[in-house]
């Protein structure tokens, strides 16, 4: 989308500001008062969603974000310290392992529902499946949904193919037990 706001080298700043202010113990930066290539009503803005994902020289270290829409700056600050702090993948980013972060901000633009689970191209879209299982120990009523999200750049980096992206989406989700056919058609994605 045209109106949408893309992801720039200042939100990435932004997020580094954030996340030190709060190791540190000290005030959260306001996007408004950095340096940044938008006007005040585009930091009002709502996107459709955003993640912000933090990277070592060997791989992911914490990647959290929301796929309902949210304020851009608030959106930024609460998600650089979800998934430097609680991502429950890795233990909290410390003060000492900043200098080696790269930071990555992904603004979602839109959400289309899938008319089966490979309706979606690779390269181009990221991949959200919502299923609902049987016999899950989690839930007295012997049924529980499962939800999970891929981004576009995680799929290219990954070099995934659209099943194995699926695959990866149920074990991401949660699930444990074996991946029917019958059931892998019955993935809701978007």
């Amino acid at each position: 989308r045209e109106d949408a706001p893309t992801a720039t080298e200042e939100l990435c700043s932004f997020c580094f500001k954030v996340l030190l202010a709060k190791l540190r113990g000290t005030p959260l930066p306001s996007l408004s008062s950095q340096r940044v290539c938008w006007d005040a009503q585009d930091l009002q803005k709502q996107v459709p969603g955003l993640f912000v994902s933090w990277h070592t020289p060997h791989g992911l270290r914490g990647c959290m974000g929301t796929l309902q829409p949210i304020e851009l700056q608030r959106g930024l600050s609460d998600y650089a310290l979800t998934s430097a702090l609680y991502d429950l993948r890795f233990s909290p980013i410390t003060l000492k392992e900043v200098k080696t972060l790269t930071c990555r901000v992904s603004i979602l633009h839109s959400f289309e529902p899938c008319s089966d689970p490979l309706d979606w191209k690779l390269g181009s879209h990221g991949v959200t499946m919502t299923f609902t299982a049987a016999f899950c120990s989690f839930c007295p009523c012997s049924t529980c949904r499962y939800t999970a999200t891929l981004l576009p750049e995680v799929i290219l980096e990954e070099g995934m193919s659209q099943e194995a992206v699926l695959e990866k989406l149920v074990r991401k989700a949660g699930y444990r037990k074996q991946c029917s056919p019958k059931m892998m058609r019955s993935l809701e994605s978007s």
